[in-house]
């Protein structure tokens, strides 16, 4: 009969509050799948989902995201929570191995069956499975003879003990709200007696056209003989019209758990490639059981056919740099223009759909962003997100979810972790797209964490991950900070490039992003306010303007946004609402354009650098270059601009030139391709603050594949009387047209004298944190002092 699969997932679940301990004491595990009961007039839920999203469907809480409400929202996790589903089996399992899998509960839980305890399980990443042959019910009652009943344990409130098994919900774009609920689907699955657990595809390429496949097949044996069957492996092509290629062994499976690999060599191989260095290729990897009465079980993977690995970055020695960070897909060199996902879509999973994820992936790619980096404050992301970057062509770097904290090394304690990293790697390994694990994200950050056993868990995580996938792996990022170096990293590895924003004006871009010289950026921030029309949606209207509190409750951070603004345009453009917000996306796109060309031109020194970040996971006035909403801010055409495969780009020493001084930079193109561009023709010029053009120029060089090369200078004095701003606009065009594009804005004024102002502001700024923290109240001081009545 093969698999039959049988979704309990939807809208059918039912749930109910207890205080913890009770809901045993009260015995409602024990009730029945009755018509009319006790869990009659429970609310309904969906799965899957979260409890607060359940809870705010059926008006037992306001919208947590509007406001001050997530703080409000608190109370809900002090409870237990008891769902529940009624079902009748799908009448084609009978006579099968009946199996109910949970594809992922945060974070603890207990399941009974029909009044039975199946048994108890602890981390959101694990999926979990329990054998119900013998306990399902046939009964042909009203919605179905059986009970399913779930106890959702009291989330866990301190990150630090579950680290690795849930995702982060501590830190400064957090509030505290602790998320929990059956985020990933329920399902019965029915198979024979032997069945395949799991595959495991690991691609070598030998070529441009030929590529073996190791495939391994776990299985289990559900009897206690063992049992003569036949495997076939068939791999075929998805969205690519080759020849399928297969293989059938004979196997004897024995009692419990084993594994059969086989090897598929394909010579027509269309190999699977990041989007801009050619197709994506896929293909579906089947696998089947049988015996000589026919299927047992069946299993599909699709996969790519492409191979990782990593290389030393050029010009680094080893007392500078040990590791390898030069991606290579397929032998041809990948630099990662790359952006931190920020997700999933919603902190709150119950908010999330297909459709979110859609909407999203396809804006990723129009940003013309070829990698995402799900790093450690977010989990690793769902099967439908891997599979629309599969066919996107963009690549993932997941991080397990181990944040800036200082870990336990007791043994129970990182055995739980590795087990659980180990979970993530089995469901997401086959996906071409994933091409980089690591460990822990900030986790080499403070002197407790020298103290702590963070080195040696992101080790043995590192250690275990080995024997489930090829796929490289990386401990932490970043590795080269001072208490990442004091634990014997060197000195130029990876590092953040966060300071500028976090420094408050204390230096600005031209003088913070050049003076970092690392081999890979894992992280670069910039923050800006959403589109007011995406604010009016989360902020109350008497707190839109002036800023309310619920600015600073959803993370802006307003001395920065406002030190930014001062840097950029000179002022703080703080006359309204609209013009504040519009400023803030401006100058964080300003910050993007000049970061991250700076150290795109450096390939193959370097090999890649990841925004932080592309969205936010829940409605915020910080890093997304897309709002919560998915609105694009006017950041999103300067990260598009500025992430060409092929970029015209401008190095300049200073954004500001005073009048009559000599305006002095260089003319670069980028070329991510793997063609050479030829010989085309870069043409620049200069626009002063009336729109006149004041000088231009022109050049050829030659454009190799995968290369940065300097083209030429670029100059002009300023009149005497020059004011305002002016522009170079760069245009690479080849026989064939356009090739690449931009546009840089530059200001007229004293460098010396705008640095003096931006220091008096941080000044101001310092005082606030001095004296009241990082509370947000620091920017309401009144709120400390309670006012009489008018």
């Amino acid at each position: 009969m093969g698999r039959v699969e049988q979704d309990l997932s939807g809208h059918r679940w039912q749930m109910e509050r207890m205080r913890p301990g009770r809901g045993v004491e009260e015995g409602l595990h024990l009730l029945p799948a009755e018509y009319q009961g006790t869990h009659f007039s429970w609310n309904f839920a969906s799965v899957p989902g979260d409890v607060y999203t359940d809870l705010q469907r059926a008006g037992e809480i306001d919208d947590p995201y509007v406001g001050r409400g997530m703080h409000r929202a608190k109370w809900v996790a002090e409870y237990e929570w008891w769902y529940c589903r009624r079902f009748a089996v799908d009448p084609e399992m009978r006579g099968s191995i009946i199996r109910l899998i949970f594809e992922g509960v945060d974070y603890s839980c207990d399941v009974w069956l029909n009044g039975t305890h199946l048994g108890r399980h602890e981390g959101m990443f694990s999926s979990f499975e329990f054998d119900v042959t013998d306990l399902v019910s046939w009964e042909d009652w009203r919605d179905g003879a059986n009970m399913l009943m779930v106890k959702l344990d009291p989330p866990p409130k301190n990150y630090r003990n579950c680290g690795g098994k849930k995702v982060n919900f501590s830190g400064d774009y957090f509030s505290g709200l602790v998320p929990f609920g059956m985020w990933r689907p329920v399902r019965l699955e029915a198979t024979g007696p032997v069945r395949i657990d799991a595959i495991r595809s690991d691609v070598t390429v030998q070529g441009d056209d030929h590529a073996s496949v190791a495939v391994t097949a776990e299985l289990v044996n559900h009897g206690d003989v063992e049992r003569e069957v036949a495997l076939a492996t068939v791999l075929r092509g998805w969205n690519v019209d080759v020849d399928e290629v297969g293989t059938e062994v004979s196997v004897v499976a024995a009692p419990g758990r084993s594994s059969v690999s086989v090897q598929l060599d394909v010579d027509d191989a269309r190999l699977w490639w990041p989007w801009d260095m050619g197709d994506q290729n896929l293909y579906d990897l089947a696998v089947e059981v049988r015996d000589e009465e026919g299927p047992l079980d069946a299993a599909t993977e699709r996969i790519g056919l492409r191979e990782v690995e990593m290389r030393r970055n050029p010009g680094f020695t080893e007392e500078q740099v040990e590791f390898p960070w030069t991606f290579t897909i397929n032998g041809k060199r990948h630099f990662l223009r790359s952006a931190c996902w920020g997700g999933q879509p919603s902190f709150l999973y119950g908010r999330n759909s297909l459709q979110k994820y859609e909407d999203r992936v396809a804006l990723v790619r129009e940003a013309n962003i070829n990698n995402l980096r799900i790093f450690g404050w977010h989990p690793p992301e769902t099967s439908e997100f891997y599979r629309l970057c599969d066919e996107a062509g963009i690549t993932v770097w997941t991080n397990f979810s181990l944040a800036t904290q200082a870990y336990p090394d007791d043994p129970e304690f990182v055995a739980g972790v590795v087990e659980e990293c180990l979970a993530v790697v089995d469901a997401r390994r086959n996906h071409p797209s994933q091409i980089f694990w690591m460990g822990g994200e900030e986790v080499f950050f403070s002197g407790a964490h020298e103290r702590s056993g963070n080195l040696a868990l992101m080790r043995a995580i590192g250690d275990a991950v080995a024997t489930r996938t090829n796929v490289p792996y990386g401990l932490a990022s970043p590795l080269s900070s001072e208490a990442g170096q004091r634990l014997g990293f060197k000195p130029n590895e990876s590092m953040h490039a966060n300071e500028h924003y976090y420094q408050c004006g204390a230096e600005f871009m031209e003088e913070y992003y050049p003076a970092l010289d690392c081999a890979i950026i894992p992280e670069l921030t910039a923050a800006s306010a959403p589109d007011v029309e995406s604010l009016r949606r989360f902020i109350p209207e008497d707190e839109l303007w002036p800023m309310g509190v619920s600015w600073a409750y959803h993370w802006a951070d307003i001395d920065m946004l406002k030190a930014i603004n001062l840097e950029v345009f000179g002022e703080f453009r703080d006359g309204g609402l609209e013009e504040f917000v519009e400023a803030t996306q401006v100058a964080q796109g300003t910050v993007i354009q000049f970061a991250l060309e700076t150290y795109r031109r450096r390939k193959p020194k370097m090999s890649g650098v990841s925004l932080c970040h592309f969205m936010t996971h829940v409605p915020d006035i910080k890093w997304g270059v897309i709002d919560y909403y998915g609105r694009k801010k006017a950041s999103f055409d300067w990260l598009r601009r500025t992430y060409q495969p092929v970029l015209p780009s401008l190095e300049f020493a200073k954004r500001r030139w005073s009048p009559g001084e000599r305006f002095e930079a260089s003319a670069w193109v980028v070329n991510d391709l793997q063609r050479d561009l030829g010989t085309p023709v870069l043409e620049w010029s200069v626009v002063d603050a009336t729109g006149a053009t004041v000088a231009s120029g022109s050049s050829s060089v030659d454009i190799p594949a995968d290369s940065s090369v300097r083209v030429c200078p670029v100059s002009w004095e300023l009149p005497d009387d020059a004011s305002g701003t002016f522009r170079v606009l760069l245009e690479l065009r080849g026989d064939a047209g356009q090739l690449g594009e931009n546009e840089v804005v530059l200001l007229v004024g004293d460098q010396a004298e705008a640095k003096a102002r931006s220091l008096a502001f941080k000044a101001e700024a310092d005082e606030r944190i001095r004296e009241h923290g990082h509370s947000i109240y620091r920017y309401w001081p009144e709120m400390w002092v309670e006012r009489d009545p008018d």
